[in-house]
């Protein structure tokens, strides 16, 4: 299987689940084990969610090279897990991924650094918030040798994610990710198409 297509295209996937769900059990502390067992249930469970990504860069004339590359403002995306299969959303098409959300958890498991990241991190609970019309629980992860740092609202009615802010703080660029998750009526897009013919239609080899 070719995981590089689906590590860049599904990388907001990744990036919002690696700092709350890769922690090894034995590493965390009783805080990171309560929402563990939370964002743990999406390995099976269909959800969509709708994410909305700001770059931004503190030195001019990077936020000027960013810009002409594609990179820096803000951007919205969405993906879908049936439980099975993955697809993102991109330049309005759907991807049909062909992994599935336990496979790239299991990529990213295999990985040391990331194991050693996230073994450093340190989880705090904050006060109730209601969010979405729903009361949740929420917790805050720092990750310092990402530079990252999570904000996650579980509902207390469902006891399952409903929003993750994650910043991602560099010497360069500063990444905030917001994600909302919706559990009701997950079905796989119907014109979804496959990464090497989306490749292919674009003059790619």
């Amino acid at each position: 299987m070719e995981k590089a297509p689906y590590r860049a295209f599904g990388a907001s996937l990744t990036l919002a689940f690696c700092s709350v769900a890769m922690t090894p059990a034995r590493a965390m502390d009783p805080v990171c084990n309560r929402f563990k067992a939370a964002t743990q249930a999406l390995i099976t469970k269909p959800f969509h969610l709708y994410m909305t990504q700001t770059q931004s860069f503190p030195n001019p004339s990077m936020a000027k090279a960013a810009g002409q590359i594609g990179m820096g403002g803000t951007k919205q995306s969405e993906e879908i897990s049936t439980g099975k299969n993955l697809y993102v959303m991109t330049r309005g098409q759907w991807i049909d991924m062909q992994t599935s959300f336990a496979a790239m958890q299991q990529d990213q498991d295999s990985d040391p650094d990331s194991k050693k990241a996230m073994e450093d991190s340190k989880c705090q609970a904050l006060p109730d918030e209601t969010m979405y019309g729903q009361p949740a629980s929420v917790y805050l992860q720092s990750t310092p040798m990402l530079g990252s740092e999570t904000k996650l609202w579980i509902s207390k009615i469902t006891n399952l994610p409903v929003r993750s802010d994650i910043t991602m703080s560099q010497e360069a660029m500063k990444q905030v990710t917001v994600t909302r998750y919706e559990y009701s009526g997950v079905q796989a897009p119907t014109n979804a198409t496959t990464m090497k013919d989306m490749v292919k239609s674009r003059g790619g080899q």
